[in-house]
């Protein structure tokens, strides 16, 4: 299965926890979305959120943005 992309480096919150909640609902169970992020009080807000609804997640930092990897499960 092919890993799904959402670049929300032009959002902050409350907008790209909203569209990665959005996106999330629509994932079937094991898929993947990589998310992009570049503002650290989002990235907190969404680990919570996933963590919370029983995503799995990896975290990567790169030097200007952070990638998000969550899996449906």
């Amino acid at each position: 299965m092919e890993t799904r992309r959402l670049d929300l480096s032009q959002h902050r919150c409350p907008m790209s926890l909203l569209l990665a909640k959005r996106t999330s609902k629509s994932l079937a169970k094991n898929e993947m979305l990589q998310i992009k992020v570049v503002d650290k009080a989002s990235l907190s807000d969404m680990m919570s959120y996933f963590e919370q609804h029983l995503f799995d997640i990896q975290l990567e930092h790169a030097d200007t943005c952070s990638l998000l990897t969550i899996i449906k499960k």
